[in-house]
């Protein structure tokens, strides 16, 4: 029955893949709703605990409680032989090794497999190569951290007291055997190809996005949606750090397998690094999955860190401290994780768009202001610039601080792109890269705002009636240069 099981779950998988084609649709906006805020948490959920499952293959004599919670966090890296892969691959541990590591490229050619089919269809139901190439990447994605491990796994030597060494993972295939140089080709094939490519892609896609973005190129960027709809468009780069930090978290453990010590910086140095980054680009759409994000990362490298109190004997005193640590740093995890789970459950309850007029404030960390009074302000702001001498506030911005000038130079790529394109030179307003919400939409294509047809009377308020005469004479007889300023571009 367990072989039947087998085969069941992997004809689920199959059709999983297709179903995560059609679940690929869904739109990217600036905005984030309150499912995908539930969606990113619990994605966020399962990636903390997958990095909590690397953590506990340290080559370090943890607590009985901690191993335990670290043995479930394993289940979430997808570790097939801890699911009983044995009883359909067989006890043979080359075998087992070379079926874990053909999931991967069986994934990808199905999907491209099922998209030659789709051809032989209607064509309102042929499948699209842009989405077909971001399921690829979704799927690549979600079992990164499992096929990076897999492909280290025959690098993962440790010695026993005759001197002898075994696999870490396949304790019986010595090292140096003709089963590991079988295994270690494997290894390399799929490290080289689809570990070591699938990240170079990812890299490539992030440098080039925002130039496709601009370039109206929107095929190549829904190509990779998979990588940045996650995140904030002008911090799209945040998942090539996020994809990446789950194998840098098992390299030490490949590579120093008999040092501890070594495993314990090198992985905190790693986490650090992560962290840092994350609350310098605050890259989450929804404010609370950031906090949440930086709770569990520093839990972790605390975690980590107190890991070297269990590297060598200690007294009972020293032990009760470690222990407390380590459960205190569980407890912030824990918390993270409950504030996740609210924002998962909140989905069945409340489905309105974040920064709306029905905003959950908890999600934001604070009230939104409404379109209505942004749009107002914005309006009354314009008009006011517009009498302002350019040499004038050309000597008010210079006596900004640097922090305040690229908060102008960022809103005004903000508008650029997304509420007023300009329709002249419009590359010319973006100080900053950012990719435009409209390449994912063409619903939410803003229409460009022409400089030569732009006056001041759509932003100054409106005049009465009676008015209009006299204004049109003093129109008339102004001079050039005052015409001039007065129908300056004002893309806002």
């Amino acid at each position: 029955w367990r072989q039947a099981l087998w085969v069941l779950s992997l004809c689920s998988i199959f059709a999983f893949l297709i179903l995560a084609y059609y679940l690929s649709t869904s739109k990217v906006t600036s905005k984030a709703t309150v499912l995908f805020a539930t969606t990113a948490s619990f994605g966020m959920l399962v990636m903390s605990m997958q990095n909590l499952g690397l953590i506990g293959m340290m080559t370090v004599q943890w607590p009985a409680n901690l191993q335990g919670f670290f043995g479930i966090c394993q289940l979430l890296l997808l570790d097939i032989d801890s699911y009983g892969f044995s009883c359909l691959a067989g006890n043979s541990e080359p075998i087992r090794y070379l079926l874990s590591a053909l999931i991967f490229p069986t994934g990808v050619l199905w999907l491209g497999l099922a998209c030659a089919v789709s051809r032989l269809l209607p064509k309102k139901h042929r499948w699209e190569w842009p989405k077909v190439c971001s399921t690829m990447g979704a799927f690549l994605q979600v079992g990164f951290s499992t096929m990076s491990a897999t492909s280290l796994a025959p690098m993962m030597c440790y010695q026993h007291p005759n001197g002898q060494k075994s696999l870490l993972k396949y304790p019986g295939v010595f090292c140096g055997s003709a089963d590991h140089g079988a295994m270690l080709v494997i290894g390399w094939t799929l490290l080289s190809v689809f570990v070591l490519g699938f990240v170079a892609l990812c890299i490539f896609a992030v440098m080039r996005v925002p130039a496709w973005s601009t370039t109206k190129k929107n095929h190549l960027v829904a190509s990779v949606r998979f990588l940045i709809f996650r995140f904030r468009l002008d911090a799209w780069w945040f998942g090539v750090p996020l994809l990446i930090r789950g194998p840098l978290i098992n390299l030490p453990v490949v590579l120093a397998t008999d040092y501890p010590p070594i495993q314990v910086v090198v992985i905190a140095m790693v986490l650090t690094t992560g962290m840092v980054m994350q609350m310098l680009a605050w890259p989450w759409k929804v404010p609370m999955l950031n906090v949440t994000d930086c709770i569990i990362s520093f839990c972790i490298v605390l975690l980590v860190t107190t890991s070297t109190l269990y590297l060598n004997k200690i007294d009972s005193t020293m032990y009760a401290f470690a222990s407390a640590v380590s459960t205190a740093m569980l407890s912030g995890i824990g918390v993270a994780i409950g504030i996740m789970v609210l924002m998962t459950t909140s989905a069945l309850f409340y489905r309105s768009a974040m920064g709306g007029k029905k905003e959950l404030t908890f999600f934001n960390l604070g009230r939104v202001a409404t379109s209505e009074e942004l749009a107002r302000k914005v309006k009354d702001l314009a008009v006011e610039l517009e009498k302002a001498n350019a040499a004038d506030l050309s000597t008010q911005l210079k006596a900004l601080s640097v922090f305040d000038t690229q908060k102008i130079t960022t809103c005004i790529t903000l508008l650029a792109t997304e509420v007023a394109p300009p329709a002249e030179d419009g590359r010319s307003f973006k100080f900053n890269k950012r990719i435009a919400s409209g390449s994912f939409d063409p619903a939410l294509k803003r229409k460009p705002q022409s400089r030569q047809f732009s006056s001041r009377e759509d932003l100054a308020p409106k005049v009465p009636q009676a008015n209009e005469e006299s204004n049109e004479v003093n129109q008339t007889v102004e001079t050039p240069e005052k015409k001039d300023t007065t129908m300056q571009s004002s893309w806002i």
